[in-house]
């Protein structure tokens, strides 16, 4: 928001006060001057307060504050890292995103970042292997991208701040609660006890969620779990330009794409049992997934380069979603079947879902849990088949003896694996 003279009321795009009604700006400033006080400190004040604050600035958390900038509100967004940061991620960009990201303006910005163009998916088991090209019925961007999520987060963070938004980082919460109808964030150190306000929350920020577990929403079994991922970013794999590849091995999978200047990305989940039995990621590489001789080819001559990230546990069930006064987006709801490479579009649709239940909230001047569980509708219908397919693959991915016959049938026919992956990568209607 700017304003020309310091005397202007500040306003939100429905016309109501950043302050309730009964203590307009405008009365305020007044009350101050003629009290002697200080304005410069009450603008500051008045600056704080926002008409949506959103915690964590990934995909979810841009993506939402980007559409409702667009409309004018006063948006807050909040980071407890300096961007760019990096991500522990597949770096696979499903050609689903095009669209979403022709919406937020950043198609050019993209494609002009460092990436690998990728046109197909190669999937194998120890015993199978099988190549699917990406299509699109539309003729439009029938490829995807293999893009540090490091750059994607960065661009999608200057892209808020260039529509309006303003931008906290190095925030990190140490403070909660609700306050005269709505919110009140208290940063710590780092934030120099700085205090965000706002009429609405939506919290973004990852599987790992802060609000979250602050608001009661995530259960103590989120700490468990049966697998555990790896990334690791690698110099001198082969046979993988312009392609995505999974490849099943006993125990897990692995996810394998270029990413441009010579890296390529891996990322891969095992048992966590048998993290325990090879504790280090070099033993874990050589007696699992070289198991699955198409990965092995592959990884034989690479390199690590950088330092192994991990995640723990993979899954958790999905968390409520909305509730008086908030709306929770991307992984914060819940974390997909990484194998899809669906994350990315999840978390940036459901930020501009999460803008548009805002902004009719605000509009109508309700948070109530009423309200806001039309998000919750929303999500249901424009992810319910998404998340169908992706309990099926998940159900796959563990069970390569489900699998190789799979592989084999599609070889012959696009059936079914070819139309599971046309599903995958292409817009719901």
């Amino acid at each position: 928001m700017r304003h020309s003279r310091l005397s202007e009321p500040l306003r939100w795009v429905n016309g109501e006060s950043s302050l309730p009604a009964r203590q307009s700006p405008g009365s305020t400033l007044r009350r101050c001057f003629l009290s002697g006080s200080s304005p410069p400190f009450i603008w500051k004040v008045l600056m704080k307060r926002f008409d949506v604050a959103i915690v964590g600035a990934g995909p979810a958390g841009s993506s939402a504050a980007i559409f409702l900038a667009r409309k004018g509100y006063s948006v807050a967004l909040l980071d407890k890292y300096l961007f760019p940061r990096d991500k522990l991620c597949g770096d696979f960009l499903n050609p689903v995103n095009w669209e979403i990201f022709a919406k937020l303006g950043i198609e050019d910005e993209l494609l002009a970042a460092e990436h690998e163009k990728v046109s197909s998916f190669r999937i194998s088991t120890p015993t199978a292997e099988l190549c699917v090209p990406l299509t699109s019925s539309n003729g439009r961007h029938a490829f995807g991208l293999g893009l540090c999520r490091r750059q994607l987060d960065d661009l999608l963070l200057k892209r808020a701040k260039k529509g309006g938004v303003s931008v906290r980082q190095e925030f990190r919460i140490n403070s909660l609660r609700r306050e005269d109808g709505g919110w009140s964030l208290s940063g710590g150190e780092n934030a120099n006890g700085e205090t965000v306000r706002s009429r609405l929350l939506i919290s973004a920020d990852g599987r790992n969620s802060w609000v979250a577990h602050r608001l009661a929403l995530a259960g103590p079994a989120e700490r468990s779990g049966k697998y555990v991922a790896f990334q690791l970013h690698l110099r001198g794999c082969r046979g993988i330009d312009g392609e995505v590849q999974i490849h099943l091995f006993l125990g897990g999978y692995a996810g394998l794409v270029r990413l441009g200047g010579g890296m390529a990305n891996l990322c891969f989940t095992v048992e966590k049992s048998k993290t325990k039995e090879s504790p280090a990621v070099d033993l874990l590489r050589e007696k699992y997934l070289y198991g699955n001789p198409h990965l092995k080819r592959a990884l034989e001559a690479s390199e690590i380069v950088g330092e192994a990230r991990s995640v723990y546990p993979l899954y958790f069930s999905p968390r409520r979603c909305y509730g008086d006064g908030f709306l929770l987006a991307g992984d914060a709801v819940r974390v997909t079947e990484p194998v899809t490479g669906e994350g990315v579009y999840l978390a940036l649709k459901s930020g501009e879902l999460a803008a548009e239940a805002s902004d009719s909230a605000l509009r109508k001047r309700n948070f109530s849990a009423r309200q806001l569980s039309a998000y919750d509708s929303a999500c249901r219908s424009a992810f319910g088949r998404r998340q169908r397919i992706n309990r099926l693959i998940r159900a796959a991915v563990y069970r390569p003896y489900l699998l190789t016959p799979l592989l084999n049938l599609s070889k012959r026919s696009a059936f079914p694996v070819g139309a599971l992956v046309r599903l995958v990568c292409e817009p719901s209607a």
